[in-house]
């Protein structure tokens, strides 16, 4: 039976679930929990649903009855397969928002959410993505997420930030650095392609990472 993504009643269905007072109030919201999945669709070390299940709800979620449960975690699943099938695919990978920055620092924009739970993927699995020759691309790959999240102050991203026009360049880049952080991990040296050279590239993943509250 072919794989059948989640249609927009499953999606509104899975969003107002991550939203609603039934999950801890450190709950990813959708589009976090969509960017997390993803970095770990693109991490070449398997992680199963008991390891990523427990970060997404922070704490064993309140579901109203076994049906819910069971149609939540199908959901996820699907999401994660989906997320895994689309960077697969030759398609453009699409983010589940707008590319845009927040209007202030204390009013985040849902790209930033996204590229937070994506770097929180990232520093689950952070030894699998940086254990090989490929570190300093995957570095440079990663900066422009970097640049959107919400967790690092290191002096380049801040740089960058402090200019518009560079942070619109900068994080405009993303589906496309999606891509091709799956073709440098992922796949084999002859089906890669040559990753885009991030304009903006320079300091690798260190810096301080700082949690914000994940609940919008």
């Amino acid at each position: 039976m072919a794989h059948q993504p989640l249609d927009d009643l499953e999606l509104d269905t899975l969003e107002a679930f991550l939203e609603s007072d039934r999950v801890h109030e450190e709950c990813q919201n959708f589009v976090m929990a969509h960017g997390f999945l993803t970095a770990l669709a693109i991490c070449p070390f398997t992680i199963s649903e008991e390891q990523w299940l427990p970060v997404i709800f922070e704490d064993t979620p309140d579901f109203e009855t076994e049906k819910q449960q069971k149609q939540i975690l199908q959901l996820l699943s699907r999401l994660s397969l989906d997320i895994q099938k689309e960077l697969e695919s030759e398609d453009e990978f699409v983010i589940p928002c707008e590319i845009e920055m927040g209007s202030s620092a204390e009013e985040l924009s849902e790209l930033q959410e996204w590229a937070t739970g994506f770097m929180e993927g990232v520093f689950m699995t952070e030894q699998h993505w940086f254990e090989s020759e490929k570190e300093e691309v995957i570095a440079e790959l990663l900066l422009p997420i970097m640049v959107a999240s919400d967790l690092f102050d290191d002096e380049e991203v801040v740089q960058i930030r402090q200019s518009e026009k560079l942070t619109q360049s900068c994080i405009e880049q993303i589906p496309d650095v999606v891509t091709d952080l799956f073709l440098v991990l992922r796949t084999e040296p002859e089906k890669q392609r040559a990753p885009a050279k991030s304009k903006h590239a320079g300091n690798k993943q260190n810096g301080n990472k700082n949690k914000k509250n994940k609940k919008r």
